[in-house]
């Protein structure tokens, strides 16, 4: 498959420089047969001045008011032509053949609406932090909702069909990273892909460089913000009935007291065991008290949510309280 058949989306906020290295990457590929779109966040226009030295006829730049890493990636596919979207983040390096590669793996089976490769991270001083990563040796091929399990990508290296994602409504954006329940965005969307029938490959041939370090003393409130926004994730099949869902909470339990995954582990060796449960299991009972738009499975926005009932007023409180005290504890951390 051709690269001129794909975009790639990058959203980004406030690291102007980092994203115009993440661009230079996938300019280097092969020319400019591919739409590059560019959805900035930030405060300022420092990143509209770090791309304008990119001279690039494929080259998109797109500010928006949004908030959140779901929300500018539903802008940037929007704005794209190809039914292939690509999407890395702002501080990663794509290696040549990388979008060509995720095409590829689309044309295994028509029923593929998501790609998944691998996240690794650049080398780094293990002493001082870590990189967020997601290796996987093997390839696989989840067909069901019983095969959740099997899925552990990440979105920076993270590919969907653009006729897949308007089906379902486009990324959840009360869900990622910058949203008021934090993480999970590409789980929801995977969950929901795999109920609406279509599959999700995941290949150890395609992967990004991944180059966002982080201390040590902020695994913790990353390790948070994962699982709080997984049990919001797993809220909506459960509120909804789906019974195909408990075996996959009974895995993620399994997991909890024994195993792993492969984002878990470039974290570090500390299992976080009761970080992660009790973060789980508030991210659970927000969800559950917040409303779901039944026509695109997604969670009301906050705008909704202010004139709901009392339980839904109160999910709100709850979520905007614990951020306060997530982000107390970070200031902590850094305090020392």
């Amino acid at each position: 498959m051709h690269q001129s058949s794909i975009a790639v989306v990058i959203p980004t906020r406030n690291r102007g420089e980092s994203v115009a290295a993440t661009v230079r990457s996938l300019l280097a590929d092969r020319g400019n047969g591919f739409e590059l779109i560019v959805v900035d966040q930030s405060d300022d226009d420092a990143t509209q001045r770090a791309l304008s030295s990119l001279q690039a006829p494929n080259l998109r730049y797109v500010r928006t008011s949004t908030r959140g890493s779901a929300a500018a990636r539903n802008v940037g596919i929007r704005h794209a032509r190809s039914d292939l979207v690509a999407m890395t983040d702002d501080d990663c390096e794509v290696p040549p053949g990388w979008m060509g590669g995720l095409a590829e793996d689309f044309s295994r089976h028509l029923r593929i609406g998501i790609v998944f490769g691998n996240v690794t991270a650049v080398d780094h001083d293990r002493t001082a932090g870590f990189i967020p990563a997601c290796v996987r040796g093997e390839a696989s091929l989840a067909r069901r909702v019983s095969d959740m399990h099997m899925v552990e990508g990440m979105g920076a290296c993270m590919g969907v069909r653009r006729s897949m994602w308007a089906q379902l409504g486009g990324f959840d954006e009360t869900l990622g990273s910058g949203a008021v329940l934090r993480s999970a965005a590409e789980g929801d969307f995977t969950l929901r892909a795999l109920r609406a029938g279509y599959f999700v490959y995941q290949s150890p041939r395609w992967s990004v460089l991944h180059h966002g370090f982080r201390h040590w003393e902020e695994a913790g409130v990353l390790v948070r913000q994962y699982w709080y926004g997984a049990g919001a994730m797993y809220a909506k099949p459960v509120k909804s009935g789906d019974a195909r869902v408990w075996p996959l909470l009974a895995r993620l339990a399994w997991r909890w007291a024994f195993g792993r995954s492969p984002v878990a582990a470039s974290l570090g060796s500390r299992p976080y065991r009761w970080v992660r449960l009790a973060a789980f299991l508030r991210g659970l009972a927000v969800g559950h008290l917040t409303p779901i738009d039944s026509s695109s499975g997604h969670y009301a926005k906050a705008s909704t949510l202010r004139r709901g009932a009392g339980g839904v007023r109160l999910a709100r409180r709850v979520a905007i309280a614990d951020q306060a005290s997530v982000g107390a504890r970070a200031r902590r951390s850094a305090d020392g």
